[in-house]
């Protein structure tokens, strides 16, 4: 400095406007903020509009159904839903050719499991002279209209127990801005929107960088699932297998016994009816001899008295008869 009054600046925050002006020496400041302005509208378009079919939720005052995917893209409910069951029909070869729409749905919902239900506060605003509905956090009451950060809390399902408490709780606003979570803590979030963990949250309509690393890391989630499903499956078929092999061992067991039992019966029976029959026979002998006793006839044609007789009445007895 001198005492012409002459001034040398050798700070650029000095110079007026530098670093914020697209006339400045910086030659990559114009295309930084192209860059970013772009990225801040598609942000914009990404929370109002359907990306699916492009429509906008703001000029039906959020009216219809909207759904989100796990990479943070909105859908009008039915729109998703019929491309959904186009794609289906046309796997299984019922279809028409693949139309663009189909195309646009990505790997990334594999089916309805993959969508989740928004449901915004919204809050009357007038716009160009209109009264219009825009989406706000319940929290902090800022517009989310996609250039604050803004998560969907997808809440888990309660017991069967807290039925009643889940279907009040359904019916609530469940998208809040990030800056309100990391203000109140997930903690303090749990009894109004919860059970829900960090990994329950959705980041809606993020920057393109966020998207890169949000494919990444859901790729490599579906692909412990794939893993996790077909080590399930063949442990389950195995325990199948198992259980097969078990009845099966004890069908043959049963059929032993059964067998085994059959044929003890059998022979019971069979010793039972010998001693029947024995027992009939001693009972038929027993008769006889009784019959035999009691008559004098009898007794003189089975008793044998030959042994009790001398020579001589042998003798008469064989003469008389002869006579």
């Amino acid at each position: 400095m001198g005492g012409d009054g002459g001034v040398i600046a050798s700070d650029r925050r000095y110079m007026r406007g530098a670093g914020n002006a697209d006339h400045t020496g910086d030659s990559n400041r114009a295309s930084k903020a192209a860059i970013a302005e772009a990225e801040r509208e598609a942000q914009v378009e990404a929370m109002t509009t359907c990306a699916l079919t492009g429509s906008s939720f703001v000029s039906d005052n959020y009216k219809h159904d909207i759904v989100a995917c796990p990479l943070g893209r909105l859908y009008n409910r039915e729109s998703i839903v019929e491309a959904l069951l186009r794609l289906k029909l046309e796997q299984k070869g019922k279809g028409e050719s693949t139309s663009a729409e189909i195309k646009d749905v990505g790997w990334h919902i594999r089916g309805l499991k993959d969508l989740h239900p928004v449901r915004f506060q919204l809050t009357k605003k007038v716009s160009n002279g209109q009264n219009t509905k825009v989406p706000v956090c319940p929290i902090t009451n800022v517009e989310l209209n996609g250039i604050q950060p803004t998560i969907l809390i997808v809440s888990k399902k309660k017991k069967k127990k807290d039925k009643q408490d889940y279907s009040e709780e359904r019916n609530g606003p469940n998208v809040l801005s990030e800056k309100a979570i990391k203000e109140m803590g997930i903690d303090a979030l749990q009894e109004e929107y919860g059970p829900f963990e960090k990994d329950d949250m959705i980041k809606l309509a993020p920057s393109p960088s966020t998207q890169k690393e949000l494919k990444a890391t859901l790729k490599e989630k579906y692909a412990i699932e794939k893993a996790t499903k077909k080590t399930s499956k063949k442990k389950r078929k195995k325990d199948d297998t198992s259980s097969t092999n078990e009845g099966v061992k004890k069908i043959c067991i049963n059929i032993s016994d059964n067998a085994s039992s059959s044929a003890t019966n059998s022979l019971k029976k069979i010793k039972a009816k010998e001693v029947k029959t024995t027992q009939s026979i001693s009972d038929v002998r027993n008769n006889v001899e009784a019959a035999v006793a009691s008559n004098s006839v009898l007794s003189d044609l089975f008793r044998d008295k030959q042994a009790h007789l001398s020579e001589k009445e042998k003798k008469d007895k064989l003469f008389a008869s002869n006579c």
